[in-house]
């Protein structure tokens, strides 16, 4: 009984420091950048994150799109953030337009951040009210709001929209200059998809190799590192699981290939390379922890092959 008790005790403490830490989160909103789809009526995307809860879309202070299929409204904090809850303030008039709306949380920009994990679909949010959605941590710089409608009255309008949340710091870095991309090798050992979504969080992507003579600067990079790099990096080099096919995940062309020919005995679908001579690309089981190397630049020309981790997902 006595055990009993005293892990009672001990749950009560983690409940009351866990509600602690939730209640000193701050509203992280007014210090990011908000878009839309489109402005209609004078409702500038900023309006709904200008610290002020106030329902009455006469008096200036909510956002609003024009109509169609779709509207969005997204919001771009100034870091990575791990997300607790989102509270929206909905208008007091036509408040059923925000009726089953998604809350999408993530980094990727792909359909201007819509195909984000979500965290919540609204259901209705009383006219006036301010409701709050619980998005367990959700990692990810972007929050959108997206709603789709098939009789083109897709109007979005919120009133007030705040984010709560903890900024995620960065790893050291190594950075080098490759073929004129400036790139990153991070001093953190992560898993390959660990190492995927952090560069796509923290930077553009995992490093594809597109040349002979960028894999000679990327061997130039490894070589004037300035700590002690693991056997293998991470680069953004994956298999199709049903084949022999290898292919970048920034989408980049396979172009040029230096894979090592000689397979682990099961063989792995990702890829990494060596960080010494002879600098092979090799397939490396996937959860071993290994530095990597991030892409830091925005590569406009190339779609970047979508990848989805359950850690980075929340059912609605």
């Amino acid at each position: 009984m006595q055990t009993k008790g005293f892990y009672c005790v001990l749950f009560q403490l983690w409940l009351l420091q866990s509600r602690a830490v939730a209640s000193s989160l701050v509203n992280v909103a007014p210090s990011g950048t908000a878009t839309q789809s489109s402005t209609a009526s004078g409702g500038y995307p900023d309006k709904a994150i200008d610290g002020n809860r106030d329902p009455v879309y006469s008096h200036g202070s909510c956002s609003h799109t024009g109509g169609g299929f779709s509207s969005w409204w997204s919001l771009l904090l100034p870091g990575l953030y791990k997300v607790a809850r989102i509270s929206i303030t909905n208008r007091y008039e036509i408040p059923e337009r925000i009726n089953n709306a998604k809350i999408l949380i993530g980094s990727s920009l792909e359909n201007n951040g819509n195909n984000n994990p979500s965290c919540a679909v609204i259901s209705s949010i009383p006219g006036g009210a301010t409701s709050t959605f619980q998005c367990g941590g959700m990692i990810g710089r972007l929050v959108n709001v997206y709603v789709y409608r098939t009789n083109l009255q897709a109007v979005l309008t919120l009133c007030e929209l705040e984010v709560y949340g903890e900024l995620l710091p960065p790893a050291p870095t190594f950075s080098a200059v490759v073929m004129g991309r400036n790139v990153a090798v991070v001093e953190r050992r992560l898993c390959w998809s660990d190492a995927l979504l952090y560069c796509r969080d923290f930077h553009w992507d995992l490093l594809s190799i597109r040349s002979a003579e960028e894999q000679m600067e990327v061997e130039a990079a490894l070589t004037t590192a300035s700590f002690n790099l693991t056997r293998h990096v991470w680069l953004g080099l994956r298999r199709y699981l049903m084949g022999d096919t290898w292919f970048w995940m920034s989408g980049a062309p396979m172009s040029y290939n230096y894979l090592d020919r000689k397979l682990w005995q099961e063989s792995s679908p990702c890829g990494g390379i060596d960080t010494c001579a002879p600098f092979h690309w090799r397939d490396i089981p996937c959860g071993d922890h290994l530095h990597f190397i991030c892409l830091k630049d925005i590569q406009s020309e190339t779609r970047g092959v979508e990848f989805f981790s359950s850690t980075r997902m929340k059912s609605p």
